[in-house]
Formats: C-alpha cells, structure tokens, sequence
C-alpha cells in the first residue's frame, strides 16, 4: 500500500522520492498532476523524468513538504524564476529570510535598464538641437552660423562634458586643480587634497 503512494521523480539525473499526497498538497502545480498517461514517464524504471536544474528542484520539493519556499544561493535569480514557473510556483512565496537576496537581482535588473536607457539618450545632439541649446536656432536653419556659433558648443562641451572627447579628457585634470586652488586659501597649504591630482 504505501509503494502505491510512492513516487520517484528523476531531476536531471538525481532521484527524488517522496508522497502523491505530498505533491497534492499544492494543487494546480505540475507536481500535483502527475499521471503515468503523461510522456516524461518512466513503466520500466517506474519514474517521472525531468531535465530541469536538480539543485533548484531540492528546494522546490522541500516547499511541498514544509510549505516553505527557500531560495538556493548557488544559482541566479532569473534561474530560480524561471523553474519555479516550470513547475508552477509562485516566486512571491519566497520566505522572508531569503526574499532580500532573492529580490536583488531584480534590483540589479532594474538599475540595468536605466542605465541602458541613459546609453541611448546620452548620444550626441543633433547641430539643431545644439543651435536651439545655445539660442541660435534661427541663424542655423537660415545657414548663417559665424564661426564663432560654430565653436562655442565644442568649447562648452570640452569644459562640461568630460569624458566628450579626447581633448575633454586632456583639460578634465588641469580642470580639476584650479577648481581645488580656487577654492583654497592662499595661506594654507592643503596636503591632504594632493592625491586628486
């Protein structure tokens, strides 16, 4: 009677056994609907065969036996979600000692996806929208810039923008130093500021 209650559950090549009632306990998962009618079933080793991530399985079997869904520190975030959805898990009922070191890599893909935004909208203006910046925005669409037009936002940019060109790069320490002397008094000497340049 209780081998008729057993079941074994082979998970990329490690055997799991335990309870039909213990996969029951969480219904609508793919776990409490097993039947030997299904493909990934084994007649001759009597098992149900899945190749899915084993180390991530052994928490998802503990979750059905204790109720309590901890999180694997050995395997990323997006992994771990997406063989809970294989399985049928909800992430949300990561238990709160694991939810903060779950939960940092969707922080991680949060602060990715700004800073990818902030790639695309850093690349350059077009010359009218650097005419309509500066003001002259008329002169440009009439084609009457003086040189001096032209030069100003390359001296802006050399002098505000650091890392805009070869040349930023250049001026950006010398930059650095009248900022620090101009802020200095001249009676004192400040040894401790001479790491920045």
């Amino acid at each position: 009677m209780d081998g008729e209650n057993r079941i074994i559950l082979n998970v990329g090549g490690i055997r799991y056994e335990t309870y039909k009632a213990t996969l029951k306990k969480i219904p609508a998962t793919r776990l409490s609907r097993l039947t030997e009618a299904l493909a990934n079933y084994d007649p001759i080793l009597n098992e149900y065969f899945f190749d899915r991530h084993p180390g991530v399985f052994a928490q998802v079997l503990n979750y059905y036996r204790t109720g309590k869904l901890h999180y694997p520190t050995n395997v990323c975030g997006p992994l771990f979600e997406e063989e809970l959805e294989f399985w049928g898990l909800d992430s949300n009922q990561v238990e709160p000692c694991c939810w903060s070191t779950y939960s940092i890599h969707r922080d991680t893909q949060t602060t990715l996806a700004i800073l990818d935004k902030l790639d695309i909208d850093s690349e350059r203006p077009t010359e009218e929208q650097v005419a309509r910046m500066f003001g002259y925005e008329e002169d440009y669409n009439a084609g009457r810039l003086t040189p001096w037009q032209r030069l100003k936002p390359k001296v802006w940019s050399l002098f505000d923008e650091p890392y805009s060109s070869v040349g930023a790069k250049t001026i950006k320490p010398s930059s650095k130093r009248f900022i620090c002397a101009s802020l200095s008094d001249q009676t004192y000497d400040f040894p401790s500021l001479r790491f920045l340049f």
